[in-house]
């Protein structure tokens, strides 16, 4: 009465934990082998041998049950080579055992009778094997997961493998130890249950710990929640269009990490990347919990990549004006100021000779030094901007070239003279861009102004696959030491697109 009472607890507590988990994780296998087992372990001391086959093997199924359970913990599924011919092994033993036994040819039945210990100390083997080695090569927070399963499947494992060797020695092992050690693996998985139960809970305390002040960021509070030190945030910046951390340093994603994105409102936050072994509902109901203190840290942090994209650009645009500096004082120097001094020279002569000759060559030269001056100054601000404006400037560039061009022009009011000459520059480097490398036959330029900001695109139909050059480069740089943002959209074989946008507040 009392075995029968143990056995059937045992049964029921197989079962009981597979409901449970079941009913805490729907997708997840585990809860499913569970109630598998109970029941096989049940039947395996109800159903006689003489039983229809099919139900027999159901009867004798609990082992291999039990070693597929161990081994796909905690995700339910067989993931590597290994893992399924170790599982697979067991389900064929079995099957072979229970054909064995009910044949008639008492010589093969007895070959594998007595095979049996053999193979099951193998097989148990392998299984513990492969759970340690699961076990070394896992994650703090994969770890937490496995440990106390790893503890009470290789108790239930080595009490099982040594029952019947020491069964065929004489000894008589107590039946309790195998119905403890049994127990102990589904006791196991409902603790494992309990901890994730109480680890959510304790996803309130991260609202407390970021309250508490101490300097204690997102990024770390969300580590202790989560118990893996290996969280990484990083948070949206539109203009960028990128994920940054708090340094302003790109965040991407690597072998081994997932990443699970926090929005609000639809809108982008910020990005999570964790460890895999994280209860996804656990990071999810983390992430909802900081959800304001997120956004927070998301526009300190725009604040802080616009200030160090602002210190980058000054400092760009100090070095490009004393290289134009340099450029122009070796123009004036070579150029110019020669043609001035060969000028004073031939005044000179004609002074004393009163050669007209001579200062028909004085003139000359005034008028090429004249030119020169010219030259100079396009190079300093296009001459068009200043005679026709922004629109007629662009009208012009777009007469120029040998393909088609769609322009449209829809400013509604003055423009800042910085923001028309990044304008036009954008304008001219796109289209110098198309005609060097895109081999386009349609080009349409928008020009247009949202708000208090001016919109520029040149989009074309050529071959794409545009990289950033040192004409781009330059040019992005010249857009962002106005506080504009430039982007260029460039897919092989469906053109190009250049976009910026420019502030023309004061």
């Amino acid at each position: 009465m009392l075995l029968s009472s143990a056995i059937a607890a045992v049964g029921l507590a197989y079962v009981v934990a597979g409901v449970v988990g079941r009913r805490a994780q729907p997708r997840n296998r585990i809860g499913v082998l569970m109630v598998l087992v109970g029941v096989a372990w049940v039947l395996d001391y109800v159903v006689p041998r003489s039983a229809f086959f099919g139900l027999f093997v159901l009867s004798k199924v609990w082992p291999a049950l039990l070693a597929h359970l161990v081994t796909a913990f905690p995700t339910g599924r067989l993931r590597t080579v290994p893992r399924r011919l170790v599982v697979g092994s067991a389900y064929g033993f079995t099957v072979a055992l229970c054909a064995a036994i009910r044949s008639p040819f008492e010589g093969w039945a007895s070959v594998l009778v007595d095979a049996e210990t053999p193979l099951t100390v193998v097989l148990g083997v392998a299984i513990l094997g492969l759970q340690l080695h699961r076990w070394r090569v896992s994650s703090l927070a994969q770890r937490r997961t496995l440990t106390s399963m790893l503890g009470a499947s290789s108790v239930a494992v080595v009490v099982y493998a040594a029952w019947d060797p020491m069964a065929r020695s004489g000894l008589e092992p107590p039946v309790v130890t195998l119905m403890l050690a049994l127990a102990g693996v589904p006791a196991a998985y409902v603790a494992g249950l309990l901890r994730r139960r109480m680890d959510r809970g304790g996803v309130a305390d991260l609202v407390v710990r970021l309250s508490g002040g101490g300097g204690r960021g997102v990024q770390e509070a969300l580590a202790a929640s989560l118990k893996d030190p290996g969280v990484r945030v990083g948070y949206w910046v539109a203009p960028q269009e990128r994920y940054v951390d708090a340094s302003g340093a790109v965040v991407e994603g690597g072998e081994g990490v997932v990443q699970t994105r926090v929005d609000v409102g639809g809108e982008p936050v910020a990005l999570l990347l964790h460890d895999p072994g994280l209860d996804l509902e656990l990071v999810d109901a983390a992430c909802a919990a900081v959800g304001l203190a997120l956004e927070n840290e998301r526009l300190t942090t725009e604040l802080r990549a616009r200030v160090r994209q602002l210190a980058e650009s000054r400092g760009k645009l100090v070095l490009a004006a004393d290289t134009e500096r340099r450029r122009l004082e070796r123009d004036l120097h070579d150029g110019v100021q020669q043609r001035l001094l060969s000028v004073a020279m031939t005044l000179g002569l004609a002074e004393v000779n009163g050669a007209r000759e001579l200062v028909g060559e004085a003139k000359a030269a005034v008028l090429a030094t004249i030119e020169d001056v010219r030259a100079v100054c396009h190079g300093v601000y296009p001459p068009l901007l200043a005679e026709r404006g922004l629109h007629g400037a662009v009208r012009e560039l777009t007469a120029l070239v040998s393909f088609r061009v769609d322009l449209l022009y829809e400013v509604g009011f003055a423009l800042p003279a910085v923001v028309e000459t990044t304008a036009y520059y954008v304008v001219a480097e796109a289209l110098a861009n198309v005609s060097k490398h895109a081999e386009a036959s349609v080009v349409r330029v928008e020009i247009t102004s949202r708000g208090g900001e001016l919109a520029v695109r040149v989009d074309d139909d050529g071959r794409g696959g545009a990289g950033v050059g040192s004409g781009l480069r330059g040019l992005a740089e010249r857009v962002e030491a106005v506080g504009g943002t430039m982007k260029v959209v460039s897919p092989v074989g469906e053109g190009t697109s250049v976009r910026v946008v420019l502030p023309c507040g004061s």
